[in-house]
């Protein structure tokens, strides 16, 4: 065997082999890694026409430290506070407290009448206080 170390090809790190021909990877992983990478720059070309550069530095990823964290959260609250700055009242999302207070304004307008059996369709007899006229509706909710 030989003495001297060898460097892989995919990730460049200096290692001793471990069989007696010339290896190209220090290990199996970096050998598999390296034969997806080509056979997926290899399909990228066909598919598009368009050469591609293979990185063989995929070991070496970027970290995540507290500056990029801290960048982060400043641009989501930069975002969110942009976006209730700039989003017209009618286009927010209904909240809870919204949805609550739109059901006690329909108790309010509309009123059950109790004595009118309900129609073929299944809808029930309301009184509209605002236009003061019977309206047919169908509620599947029980808040009514």
């Amino acid at each position: 065997m030989e003495k001297y170390n060898y460097i892989c090809e995919y990730c460049s790190i200096e290692y001793i082999p471990r069989r007696r021909k010339i290896q190209k990877y220090c290990s199996s992983t970096c050998r598999v890694k390296a034969h997806f990478q080509k056979n997926k720059a290899v399909e990228c070309k066909q598919e598009t026409g368009l050469s591609t550069t293979v990185n063989r530095d995929s070991k070496h990823k970027e970290k995540i430290n507290m500056a990029g964290i801290g960048n982060a959260a400043i641009a989501n609250v930069a975002t969110d506070a942009l976006k209730k700055l700039f989003t017209h009242e009618d286009n927010k999302p209904a909240t809870k407290g919204d949805l609550k207070k739109m059901i006690a304004q329909f108790k309010n307008r509309f009123e059950k009448i109790q004595n009118m059996p309900k129609q073929l369709d299944q809808t029930e007899a309301y009184f509209d206080h605002e236009t003061k006229e019977v309206v047919y509706m169908k509620v599947t909710q029980s808040w009514m």
